[in-house]
């Protein structure tokens, strides 16, 4: 095998050879992982001939590749057109199919005027001629996304979490509708949730909200019970309590368990007085159906042939893996009302998401890179996506053995092929009811670090996705819907990626742990204005956690850290502690007198008021004194992941809500606001 054309062969294929680690250090990829991704790709053949033939194929392909999308910034282009399509005619339709451009291509540049009136969207150019048809899909999008020019602060926290005195074990939307109504009492217009899909609920440990079944449905676990019997008054039904009130562990498996048990006899009664006490009701149930039927009835579909099949559609019959259309119309026409019953959840979601966004429009959705292998997405997009690889992150200081986040990576040529429409469609459902939109791990827009199935991630490499056109549809779909988009962009991240971020209106994410210099932080005007700042993640400790190492010394015990390492970690530590206290009382956010936690907590806070970002966020945990970490990275079960509740005492929340308020008023973060705690 010719190492010099393997190499080409990758290179044409978007795979990196090589990459630089967090240290810079250069890295070279195993030649068995090049082989391994190149068949991925469809290359079958390895001897020199072969590669040789390969290389010209992919060079063809790529070139037929760069027509069938292109990225317009302005409604006057200039578009290049294969020879062989001179002569021919071009027409532009929009997405209701309305030509407004029509035009003889008489040379290999098209220039394209699109009326003024055309707005920004998806268009199709087809050009007609002796040798064919040829067509393209035109991205008509603004540069920049949605960015209004008010600074807002918020909070930010994971909904299931919630331990209130109503709920049944986890929080619901009825505990979201309260928070939110404290937050916009206190003059907050941010509310910041980790992901809410829906999840498989097939253990008691439960799952990572970041490896949904399906990053486009919303999890009925959230269902509040006592407001959906609301609707259905004359039904006589206990609500079920708190199934293990003494337990500060979420036990997924068994509060769905309560939950599907009592929405289904709620659905049953639904169901059989349809016609006659709930015709109104139904009818509101139809009409969602019919404009969601593309979202809601597969899902539907999978969820009840799940309920007997198993949930990992891997395993299922082959007519039911395979998506055969006479297999799934004969079992929807037998077990109709079972799919209708998972409809109906998604229906009840859809509806109290609705009222709680209809008169403040502040919440922040969290879109995961991924989903889960055995899910929903999965088993609708399996034609676009690589099961012999999953996706994580090389080795680093955060993660010394690397991190495999356990799904597939979507094929960047077959999500191009399909027009994007899994990521279109992905986009919109997640905005409908929120004002802004976190992507997660966002340079996957750019390259995806893949690693091969079984392997470790030090075996991986990165991966090249189109990161123009899926940019331009991000600002597109964020203007449209008027969501401001918060890309995570931690870690290993190339320089010109937060630029083309900072370009695009796309605020980056800057966390207080890290934003810092040797061992002294970051000045807070040094934050960049199109950024969104906070102290910490859900892939942190809360503050208490932070300033006593906990996390460092939960490491060490489970055996990530060594003695030595942690050592070093902690005396860090100590330093950057140390250099806080020293430049929060020098810029006048504390006083030297009074440095304890919760005087900590709310100077840090006036740091944050102090910066230019366009969006602050202080996490709930901090405001209610937590010490748990909500996950631990390279954890399964050696630590209980996104399990740990957080009992909320509303009136302390709404003091604390209420001095954050005069802390990021237009004046917070000043010297002259420092207030003795």
């Amino acid at each position: 095998m010719q190492e010099g054309h393997l190499k080409t062969l990758a290179s044409i294929y978007g795979i990196a050879t090589e990459y630089r680690n967090i240290r810079g250090e250069r890295i070279q990829v195993p030649q068995k992982t090049l082989v391994a991704l190149l068949r991925a790709m469809g290359v079958e053949d390895f001897s020199p001939e072969g590669l040789h033939e390969a290389i010209a194929l992919a060079r063809a392909k790529k070139s037929t590749f760069d027509f069938v999308i292109r990225v317009l910034r302005k409604r006057t282009e200039r578009l290049r057109v294969p020879p062989s399509f001179v002569g021919g005619e071009a027409r532009i339709s929009n997405e209701r199919g309305e030509v407004v451009f029509r035009s003889r291509v008489t040379s290999p540049v098209l220039s394209v005027l699109l009326p003024p009136e055309c707005p920004w969207g998806y268009y199709n150019l087809t050009i007609a001629s002796s040798n064919g048809e040829l067509s393209s899909l035109l991205i008509l999008s603004p540069v920049k996304a949605y960015l209004p020019p008010e600074r807002i602060w918020g909070i930010h926290g994971a909904l299931f979490a919630l331990a209130t005195e109503r709920n049944q074990g986890i929080g619901d939307l009825r505990d979201l509708r309260d928070l939110q109504d404290l937050v916009v009492r206190a003059g907050g217009r941010f509310l910041g949730l980790l992901p809410l899909h829906l999840m498989p609920k097939d253990g008691p440990q439960g799952t990572s909200p970041y490896s949904a079944s399906s990053r486009r449905l919303f999890d009925p676990i959230y269902l509040p019970l006592d407001e959906v019997l609301s609707l259905f008054p004359e039904l006589s039904l206990s609500i079920p309590p708190d199934p293990n009130p003494s337990e500060n562990l979420i036990n997924y498996e068994l509060i769905w368990r309560e939950k599907d048990r009592f929405l289904r006899k709620v659905f049953q009664h639904f169901f059989e007085k349809r016609t006659e006490t709930f015709a109104a009701l139904w009818r509101e149930f139809q009409n969602f159906l019919d404009r969601e039927k593309d979202r809601v009835i597969w899902a539907s579909l999978y969820q009840a042939i799940a309920s007997e099949a198993g949930p990992d559609w891997r395993k299922w019959p082959v007519p039911f893996r395979e998506r055969n259309e006479k297999a799934l119309r004969d079992f929807f026409q037998a077990r109709e009302q079972d799919v209708l019953y998972f409809a109906f959840l998604e229906w009840l979601m859809d509806r109290f998401l609705e009222r709680i966004t209809e008169k403040h429009r502040i919440l922040c959705f969290d879109i995961p890179v991924g989903c889960a292998p055995s899910g929903i997405e999965s088993w609708l997009c399996r034609e676009r996506l690589v099961f012999n690889f999953t996706v994580g992150a090389p080795p680093d200081d955060f993660s010394p053995e690397g991190q495999n986040w356990g799904f597939h990576p979507f094929s960047p040529w077959k999500i191009r092929e399909n027009h994007y429409a899994d990521f279109i469609a992905l986009l919109r459902d997640n905005m409908r009811f929120a004002r802004f939109v976190r992507l997660d791990h966002i340079m996957g827009l750019k390259r995806l670090f893949w690693i091969p199935e079984g392997g470790k991630p030090s075996e991986g490499t990165y991966v090249q996705y189109p990161f123009r056109e899926l940019l331009a549809i991000l600002t597109l779909e964020s203007t449209r819907h008027e969501v401001i988009l918060l890309g995570e962009d931690l870690g290993t991240v190339p320089r010109f990626l937060r630029s083309a971020l900072r370009r695009s209106s796309i605020l980056s994410t800057r966390v207080f742990y890290f934003e810092r210099e040797g061992s002294s932080p970051r000045h807070p005007q040094e934050y960049p204005p199109k950024s969104y700042a906070t102290l910490n993640t859900h892939d942190m400790p809360p503050l208490l956690a932070f300033l006593e190492g906990k996390d460092v010394l939960l490491r060490k015990d489970l055996g990530i850290f060594t003695p030595e390492q942690a050592a070093v970690l902690l005396e860090d530590r100590k330093h950057f502690l140390e250099e806080c206290l020293k430049k929060l009382q020098e810029w006048g956010f504390l006083q030297e007198d009074n440095s304890t936690p919760q005087a900590l907590l709310f100077a840090l806070c006036r740091f944050l008021a102090a910066t230019p970002s366009r969006v602050v966020s202080v996490s709930l945990d901090d405001l209610l004194e937590s010490t748990t970490q909500v996950n631990l990275p390279g954890t399964v079960e050696e630590y209980p992941n996104w399990r740990y509740r957080l009992p909320v005492r509303w009136e302390k929340l709404r003091e604390r809500l209420t001095h954050l308020a005069t802390i990021f008023s237009p004046k917070g973060g000043r010297t002259e606001y420092v207030q003795n705690l």
